[in-house]
């Protein structure tokens, strides 16, 4: 353990008559370290989705600027850049919240509750019914449009559509419902391995304080 910590706490024990003895400081010093190791978790989860999303979003847009026909650019580009932008500058926003934080065992009843209160938005966003039934099947919606107007050249996208079928339009159809029924698990099962386990443990470590206050 951390010197300053240690003294720090001892000398906080004495503040408004709340002397601990060796135990209690003991305890707050063990539940603060196992709240900062799960805070640094989270912020290399935070930090994970920032690097692998920035670069993807870039190439998403070059692609687009590449291959879209010319009179597609001027709507769908924007869209692409509002949509995708929206997602990352989500993650980033909920980043900045908690990357300078760190649980002092002095503040540590305040601090848990606060980190705990800006994590699980995010958590709860991530494992909404919005997102897994809107936002995912959207996403994968327009990726196929991105893909189906790319595929279409210079023709024009509603003759495209007209020229499918019936049958045509009932597969894509289905590869959407399949496709978006495939990554909602595994967004949920990436939210809790990157998010939920940590927010957990620090809702767990909360409560053991909560005990020993």
């Amino acid at each position: 353990m951390d010197f300053d910590e240690i003294k720090k706490t001892w000398k906080n024990s004495f503040v408004e008559e709340e002397i601990l003895n060796k135990e209690e400081i003991e305890s707050r010093l063990k539940i603060g370290g196992k709240s900062n190791t799960a805070l640094t978790k989270i912020k290399k989860s935070y930090r994970f989705e920032l690097i692998l999303g920035s670069p993807i979003f870039l190439g998403i847009i070059l692609c687009l600027f590449l291959l879209l026909d010319k009179s597609y650019k001027i709507y769908i580009i924007p869209s692409a850049v509002l949509f995708l932008g929206w997602s990352i500058s989500f993650t980033w926003r909920n980043y900045n919240r908690v990357r300078k934080t760190v649980i002092s065992t002095d503040q540590l009843k305040p601090a848990l509750v606060k980190t705990i209160h800006d994590i699980e938005r995010y958590v709860n966003f991530n494992m909404s019914g919005f997102l897994k039934y809107i936002i995912i099947p959207f996403s994968f919606a327009f990726g196929m449009l991105m893909g189906m107007l790319i595929a279409s050249g210079e023709k024009d996208f509603i003759d495209v559509i007209y020229s499918l079928g019936p049958k045509s339009l009932l597969k894509i159809a289905l590869i959407l419902i399949i496709g978006s029924g495939i990554m909602i698990p595994i967004s949920q099962y990436m939210n809790k391995k990157l998010y939920k386990q940590h927010l957990d443990k620090l809702k767990a470590y909360l409560n053991e304080f909560e005990e020993i206050e």
